[in-house]
């Protein structure tokens, strides 16, 4: 590994440039040639990949990364480059192919063991380290508080409501990855709320108090922090009581108050500058100079690419940003370069996928909350004369965070048949505001079943999805109808009204369907708890 000081002494103003900047590009075997030559001129510091623009498969992945790093040699100091991604668990998996989908945060924190979390993060790690990956963007430390005061859970990349079940839970999952040599990543500092608005598209000013904030959103980073947490990425909302006027992402009060008052010693990242939130308000190089002025250390933007060391040298030579700043940022890059031995491959794989699937499955299990209904009336036994009647809420790409549900195809029909619980089922999608003739087409599926699993996304806010369990009831008084709040929380209350068993599970992915399916049909185990019922 290289020696840090003796680098950094010999580098220019542009090498150092470089090296405070995530580059971004779309394609799977290399590097494009306009990085090659960057990383040549040693102004190719980092990248982020995304899921969808890079990655394919695990074995794709540790092989075009292997490309990548073999052009570190080219370079005038050998540096390897700084590889990222998202690899959350649940909706937000980047690498979704070879690797072990865990169900997800939400589904973590209604287990609540932190030795689980622990677990999926040594298992995350071990998979990143194949992939060549040195900082991994997890886990998610905000807190669904305002939940409480009427704003309605979206999705399920929070674990809780409860600070403290955040902090146990992202605790867990940060230990594992960096006693793995896994830079975890801590997000959204100070703490990024519930809102009706995503924060992709429109500026959130955070109401709460100083008070708040200690007793909410600083939890689990003080937690985190006090375990060794290597990395935090800044929220672009605006934060009152630490600084009123700019958002966290580019608020030096707020970078100096982590710094200095939490203590955090390690590298700061900034989220995707590029979100309309901070475009609206900045515009697209702005943010770059105030994030840099603020104290980040690394500077996302899908917009900036190759123009930002040109531009970001514009600015220290016309007094914008100091060079002192760069300076300060570019050698906490190098010292994480060495820290986490980037550009190292393993030989092999260190991790044995059975094995991480198995997690996968416990936690799933474990998360898993009967809401509404007996556990006495599980599991459910069907002769095959029955039919199975399952109306599937649209498992598709809702927000912006969603990965997987592009890739996956999920089938709740095909999931029974696999674990060869029932083959007389008829399985049928519904959309997320479906027609009056949907609900129709749908409601017929229930007609003609002898026992329903009916699942909604989000119904709290799509309406019709009500509508039709409502006419579901309607036609079908009698028949047995379990609900399932595949997504929001927030479903399970209005689905009891017009079912007779009602399940919360957490996420959805495969394995929170084979965990689902498992215990309905199979050994009827809930992990029924009314105090796990970490959403109320």
């Amino acid at each position: 590994m290289f020696n840090v000081q003796e680098v950094f002494s010999q580098m220019t103003l542009r090498e150092k440039i470089g090296q405070t900047f995530l580059q971004y590009y779309q394609g799977y075997e290399d590097l494009p040639e306009s990085l090659i030559e960057m990383n040549k001129r040693t102004e190719l510091g980092g990248i982020i990949f995304f899921s969808g623009n890079n990655v394919r498969n695990l074995e794709q992945f540790r092989e075009m990364n292997k490309r990548i790093q073999a052009h570190a040699k080219e370079n005038r100091f050998g540096l390897p480059i700084l590889l990222t991604i998202d690899q959350e668990g649940g909706q937000l998996t980047a690498i979704h192919q070879g690797t072990t989908m865990f169900p997800g945060n939400m589904a973590m924190g209604f287990a609540n063991d932190e030795e689980m979390a622990y677990k999926q993060g040594e298992h995350v790690a071990k998979e990143l380290n194949y992939a060549g990956i040195d900082i991994c963007y997890a886990p998610v430390l905000d807190v669904s508080y305002d939940r409480k005061n009427g704003v309605p859970v979206v999705d399920n990349r929070m674990y809780s409501s409860k600070p403290n079940v955040v902090a146990d839970m992202g605790t867990g999952f940060i230990r594992g990855l960096e006693d793995n040599s896994i830079a975890a990543c801590g997000k959204h500092f100070p703490g990024m709320r519930l809102t009706q608005e995503d924060t992709h598209f429109k500026m959130d000013v955070h109401p709460g108090d100083m008070n708040r904030l200690e007793e909410v959103e600083l939890v689990p980073y003080k937690k985190a922090i006090a375990n060794g947490l290597g990395c935090i990425m800044m929220h672009h909302g605006v934060f009152p009581p630490l600084d009123g006027d700019k958002p966290a992402s580019m608020s030096r009060k707020v970078v100096d108050y982590l710094r200095n008052e939490l203590g955090f010693k390690g590298l700061i990242v900034t989220d995707d500058l590029i979100m309309k939130a901070v475009l609206d308000a900045y515009g697209e190089r702005q943010p770059l100079v105030e994030a840099m002025n603020a104290g980040c250390d690394l500077l996302m933007s899908t917009c900036a690419g190759e123009w930002y060391v040109d531009f970001m040298e514009e600015c220290v030579q016309n007094g914008t940003v100091s060079e002192e700043r760069i300076n300060e940022a570019c050698l906490k890059v190098l010292e994480y370069k060495a820290k986490y031995h980037c550009g190292e491959f393993p030989e092999g794989k260190a991790f044995d996928k059975e094995q991480g699937d198995k997690i996968a499955y416990e936690i799933a299990k474990k998360s898993l909350i009967l809401y509404k209904g007996e556990k006495a009336d599980f599991p459910v036994k069907l002769e095959e004369k029955e039919k199975l009647g399952i109306i599937f809420g649209n498992p598709a790409r809702l927000v912006m965070s969603d990965a997987i549900n592009l890739y996956d195809k999920l089938s709740i029909e095909d999931t029974v048949k696999k674990h060869g619980y029932h083959n007389n089922t008829k399985e049928v999608i519904m959309p997320w505001r479906p027609t009056h003739m949907e609900m129709v087409s749908v409601g017929d599926i229930a007609i003609i079943s002898d026992f329903v699993i009916f699942t909604t996304v989000n119904a709290y806010c799509f309406e019709e999805q009500i509508e039709t369990i409502k006419y579901i009831r309607d036609f079908c008084p009698t028949k047995k109808i379990i609900g399932v709040a595949t997504r929001s929380p927030e479903d399970a209350k209005i689905l009891a009204d017009y079912c007779d068993y009602v399940v919360v599970t957490g996420g959805l992915t495969q394995v929170t369907l084979d965990a689902l399916v498992e215990t309905i049909f199979g050994d009827g185990e809930f992990e029924f708890n009314p105090a796990k019922q970490l959403f109320e």
